[in-house]
């Protein structure tokens, strides 16, 4: 059956007899006329007897075949399982159960497997597949008997099943699963399973029982480098570094150490402190293995974060004169060059940033260097070639631009970009909510229209919910229907500190100072910007308290000196002025 190459390769003896018999009576037309005559005599009741083929079994598994050369997956698998659960034949039980594996049906895949078991019972693999997909889908407790019966039967393939997936386990999970492989090794024991073992204990957090199991899977193999690996890493969390270094070492005189025995070694070089060892072990690292790039351009990582700057960059530059679309290292040297002070060299390296993870922050710090009021020209030249170049992630590259301009007090320019930006992108939420912030207050309709669409889009923003309720309560009069928005806000985000400050804010117009007092506190405390502070000031002093009031204000305006909020609300209180 040619279903994919992962499918195809269980053909059985009996599918493969069924493929010849279908493709003979596909080939024969004196086939035809037999069968013709055939249909006119009644045919006997169908009984199925193990490890035989009868007609509506071979009807059905024939149309699977077809079914699967069509690539109709779903009928050829529905076939083979309804034969399964007639026949019991573990050869169709077992072709089911790779068709649902590879079509990733859990549920047949599931039953599929069930059967192969009930079929074969002494085969683990039936079993190795059923508790694989329950310990992916997090079901550790009906994966356990599973494990527990292919255990018996094979305990590599089972035991690599269990370590895969040992650090989803909770304690008490891990505890069920020590308690299986304990009894298995007092009759089968190695350092695959004593290994696992390890990894058990550590997950429940027994480190001196998992160091004990690691030894002993190294002293049953010295060269597991698993049970290695898992102790080095275990003596590493504990802070032990140079005892990990130690359990390496003997492993770092081959001609050609394994690379993660290596990259480990060299990690813990840097965390015990042995700088110039792990740069001199990390070069060789890359020395070692030239084919790898990803290891390379992790190694020069490793150097930068440990201020190996000139050798990270080294490395950096290799990795693109060897592979040049790969546009990754122009980000890191972006930020070598930007941390040395090379303000046009790190532009030039970020503006080459092509991979998506790193393209908007490589924007992003371009915008960051370009940070006076004269370099609009520049950035905005910039963004717009990257715009042109980049169709796909226009947006982002409009709200990065808006953003500097208001930033640096190009209120008018910033509007002009999110206009222009809205006209290719109408419902773009953070373009409206972007350009509602930007509008100046007279534009309060325009403002009210740019939130209204993002929570007729997304009613459940908090922010334009926010937003929405505190420019209503500065610019209008529309107190309640203000508090109605931010208090839908403060139930999506009780502990946001901006909501929190516009409620205590409405509540204040609303002529309950006390209530707005305990909101605006509580804002205060998470986040003690001017503003929330002028805020709470004017609460204070509404409720009575005229010596706190006081008291904050001379307090804020030591630390924000001829702040504007700071300055209303010292008017708004008759207090003195700077």
């Amino acid at each position: 059956m040619p279903i994919p190459t992962s499918v195809a390769k269980i053909a059985t003896p009996l599918t493969v007899a069924v493929i010849g018999l279908l493709l003979s009576l596909t080939g024969c037309s004196s086939h035809q006329s037999k069968v013709e005559e055939q249909l006119e005599t009644p045919l006997p009741t169908v009984e199925y007897r193990p490890g035989e083929l009868n007609r509506e079994t071979l009807y059905d598994l024939i149309v699977a075949e077809i079914a699967g050369q069509r690539k109709a997956f779903d009928l050829s698998l529905e076939n083979y399982l309804h034969q399964s659960q007639l026949t019991k034949d573990p050869e169709i039980a077992q072709r089911a159960t790779y068709i649902a594996q590879y079509l990733q049906r859990p549920d047949e895949l599931l039953e599929a497997a069930r059967l192969w078991q009930i079929a074969e019972p002494q085969n683990p693999e039936p079993y190795q597949i059923a508790a694989s997909l329950l310990l992916h889908q997090g079901d550790f407790a009906a994966a356990l008997p599973l494990l527990r019966q292919a255990l018996s039967q094979s305990d590599k393939q089972t035991l690599m099943i269990i370590s895969a997936q040992a650090e989803q386990f909770s304690p008490e999970e891990a505890r069920a699963y020590i308690s299986l492989l304990e009894e298995h090794a007092q009759q089968n024991s190695n350092a695959t399973l004593l290994t696992t073992l390890g990894t058990l204990y550590a997950q429940q957090g027994n480190n001196v029982k998992a160091l004990q199991r690691f030894n002993a899977a190294i002293s049953d193999d010295p060269e597991y480098l698993e049970a290695v690996i898992k102790k080095a890493e275990l003596l590493r969390s504990q802070g032990a570094f140079n005892q990990a270094i130690t359990v390496l070492e003997p492993h770092m005189n081959a001609d050609q150490p394994d690379q993660q025995v290596f990259t480990l070694y060299v990690q813990l070089l840097f965390q015990s402190k042995q700088t110039q060892k792990a740069v001199q072990q990390a070069l060789l690292l890359v020395e070692t293995f030239p084919e790898e790039p990803q290891l390379t351009f992790y190694t020069a990582l490793l150097l930068l974060e440990n201020d190996q700057v000139a050798k990270s960059r080294n490395i950096m530059q290799t990795l693109l004169q060897q592979y040049p679309d790969n546009t990754t290292p122009h980000y890191y040297l972006g930020l070598i060059d930007q941390h040395d002070g090379n303000r046009a060299a790190a532009i030039d390296h970020f503006i080459q940033v092509k991979d998506n993870t790193n393209i908007l922050s490589a924007y992003r710090r371009i915008a960051s260097l370009l940070d006076h009021p004269s370099d609009r020209p520049q950035l905005q030249t910039i963004l717009q070639e990257a715009r042109n170049n980049m169709p796909e992630i226009d947006i982002p590259l409009y709200a990065i631009e808006a953003e500097w301009l208001n930033l640096h007090d190009f209120k008018d320019i910033a509007l002009s970009v999110l206009d222009e930006a809205l006209q290719q992108h109408s419902d773009n939420v953070n373009l409206l909510y972007s350009r509602a912030m930007t509008l100046p207050p007279q534009d309060i309709d325009l403002i009210e229209k740019d939130l209204r669409e993002v929570l007729k889009q997304e009613p459940d923003n908090s922010m334009a919910l926010n937003a929405l309720g505190y420019t209503l309560s500065l610019y209008t009069d529309r107190f309640d229907e203000a508090y109605e928005l931010v208090n839908s806000a403060l139930a999506l985000s009780p502990n946001d500190p901006s909501i929190l400050d516009s409620m205590g804010w409405i509540l204040l117009k609303q002529g309950k100072p006390y209530a707005a007092v305990d909101y605006l506190q509580q804002a205060y405390q998470r986040f003690p910007d001017p503003e929330v502070s002028a805020h709470l000031i004017q609460a204070y002093h509404a409720a009575g308290d005229q010596k706190t009031a006081l008291a904050l204000l001379k307090k804020e305006r030591l630390k924000h000196p001829g702040n504007e909020f700071l300055q209303e609300a010292a008017e708004s209180i008759n207090a003195p002025q700077d």
